[in-house]
């Protein structure tokens, strides 16, 4: 056996076999790299570096199989389109609806899951989608990672509280073992005056920094297309939105088709984070299903709100098509 003092001295052939024997130990004989170092008479972090390189230069090849199929096609072309950092497009085939909306919840669990680190703060927003992903979180996730929740807006009059930010920011934290804040607010006031009230408020001006400084941002994108707010917002509002060519919304921020937020009423009511922080956020995750989204999933990935997209095949051929 070579001394692997002298590794860096060794030729190239010489280098990698030494990379693939330590890689062998540590992956096939399953020795720690402390054992590997002692086995070695060399440090553990020299072992660590090794196991990089062998990575590094195609020694070591892994392969991650999840349990879904993705369309890697689909995902490179909008890579290319718009400078989108990471993207999972769910293959229909020939399953049904529902199968397909279990899948982009699990992929998109899977994703968060892959990123999160310990003292993290997590901004959510709030619907039906991520409500389905912070269950699907809750009931399969067995770590315990101390990271801060917090909703990116204030609270949605809505009739099933459970799927307000305000409740998933407590069930996302739960689920991982950390903490969570309230922003204590409605997401829309009465006037512009009240809401500058509101966010001098000392709790309420501590959670709104904490959201807009997140490290990962959770959220889906609001259709006005889907009439998503149909609940919130009166058939009137929709229809004024709708002719300003509003075709989506995130956090309470309407935008048009080429992702250009559109000024309204409501946005100087509105409590929350800004679409800037969103851009700004070092990722943010959108999550939606169906060809309806799509309008308002292109409208996000053109404002540049988006760092990261899981969507399924349907969403992703209309998103194509809108082009």
């Amino acid at each position: 056996m070579e001394d692997i003092r002298n590794y860096e001295s060794m030729s190239v052939q010489e280098k990698w076999n030494m990379l693939a024997m330590v890689a062998n130990l540590y992956y096939n004989s399953e020795l720690t790299q402390n054992q590997i170092a002692e086995r070695l008479y060399t440090s553990r972090s020299k072992v660590s570096r090794m196991l990089k390189e062998a990575r590094e230069l195609g020694i070591v090849e892994i392969h991650i199989r999840e349990p879904w199929e993705r369309h890697l096609e689909y995902e490179q072309k909008l890579k290319q389109d718009y400078g989108i950092k990471n993207v999972r497009i769910i293959k229909q085939k020939d399953m049904d609806t529902e199968k397909v909306r279990e899948l982009i919840y699990e992929a998109a669990a899977y994703y968060l899951d892959s990123i999160i680190k310990k003292d993290m703060t997590v901004g959510i927003s709030w619907g039906n989608t991520l409500y389905h992903v912070v269950k699907y979180i809750a009931a399969n996730n067995h770590k315990n990672i101390p990271i801060n929740v917090v909703p990116i807006m204030g609270a949605a009059n809505i009739n099933s509280p459970e799927k307000d930010g305000l409740d998933l920011s407590k069930d996302l934290a739960s689920a991982y073992g950390g903490k969570y804040q309230y922003i204590y607010a409605p997401l829309f006031v009465k006037n512009r005056e009240i809401k500058e009230s509101l966010i001098q408020d000392e709790n309420i001006e501590g959670a709104l920094k904490l959201a807009k400084n997140a490290d990962i941002i959770l959220t889906s994108v609001g259709s006005i297309v889907y009439k998503s707010w149909s609940n919130y917002l009166s058939a009137k509002t929709l229809e004024t939105l709708e002719k300003k060519g509003v075709v989506g919304h995130i956090g309470g921020h309407f935008f048009d088709i080429q992702g250009q937020e559109l000024e309204t009423a409501l946005s100087e009511r509105m409590i929350g984070i800004d679409m800037e922080d969103l851009k700004q956020c070092p990722e943010t995750i959108c999550i939606a299903l169906g060809e309806k989204k799509a309008e308002a999933v292109l409208g996000a990935v053109r404002g540049g709100y988006i760092g990261a997209l899981i969507i399924d095949e349907k969403c992703a051929k209309r998103i194509f098509r809108l082009q």
